[in-house]
């Protein structure tokens, strides 16, 4: 990390005040549905799986705390991305006021670290960033009209300091590229989720802090990487 930052610094020295806690039966049914829903996608699993998995007999109990398949995705989105956005925040905070609102190294590093909080912070397996890509690849599931005027700030912070090192990248790439910036990132963090629970469990050993690290470095040159010819031509009017 820069500034002699460390992960373990930026994933867990500030609480988090505006989070939505859930408790009991209502925190046990959304971490087994986030769970089934990482491993068999948002349409692969039926509400009684979810409660199964929850250990809730009663089969009102879904019903009662959700209503629905759809206000349980946002309830499980909600309870982590409001952490998320004021994690970000923070940071951007931080970043802006040491003067590195230029640094496109340390504005990917906003976009990556909140990501993977959870992992970091999990005693158990954590399953949140591939929920988080089953949403993503959900017809059905729009993440960014759910999180909209509640945790998308730090997202759209995020994306002004992203655009403002693109002056290089013809106009109409911009915005282009960082959607797929993001897209990249959470199919990436997703992985290594996924290998970080594999590798604890054959080995007891991973190194996730350079898995991290490694991820925010290819990120920081694919965002301002030079537009080829062969792109060049393609653009509007050819230039």
């Amino acid at each position: 990390m820069t500034n002699s930052t460390t992960l373990e610094q930026l994933t867990v020295e500030h609480p988090d005040v505006h989070s939505h806690p859930l408790e009991g039966t209502k925190l046990r049914i959304v971490t087994a549905a986030e769970r089934l829903f990482a491993i068999h996608g948002i349409d692969g699993v039926t509400l009684q799986q979810i409660l199964k998995g929850a250990d809730q007999r009663n089969s009102s109990a879904m019903h009662y705390h959700f209503g629905s398949r759809e206000a349980l995705v946002e309830a499980i989105l909600m309870w982590r991305v409001t952490k998320i956005d004021a994690h970000r925040n923070r940071m951007i905070d931080e970043l802006l006021a040491q003067n590195r609102g230029n640094d496109i190294r340390g504005i990917l590093e906003t976009a990556v670290i909140p990501f993977v909080r959870p992992i970091e912070e999990s005693v158990q397996p954590s399953y949140y960033n591939r929920f988080l890509l089953e949403v993503h690849r959900s017809p059905t599931v729009s993440f960014d009209d759910i999180i909209a005027g509640k945790a998308d700030r730090g997202i759209k912070r995020m994306n002004e300091l992203l655009l403002g090192q693109l002056d290089d990248i013809p106009a109409e790439l911009r915005m282009t590229r960082i959607a797929t910036i993001r897209s990249m990132l959470i199919f990436a963090v997703a992985d290594i989720e996924a290998v970080r629970s594999r590798k604890l469990k054959e080995t007891g050993m991973f190194n996730f802090d350079r898995a991290v690290e490694n991820l925010i470095d290819m990120a920081s040159a694919a965002v301002i990487a030079p537009v080829s010819p062969e792109t060049k031509n393609r653009l509007t009017g050819g230039k």
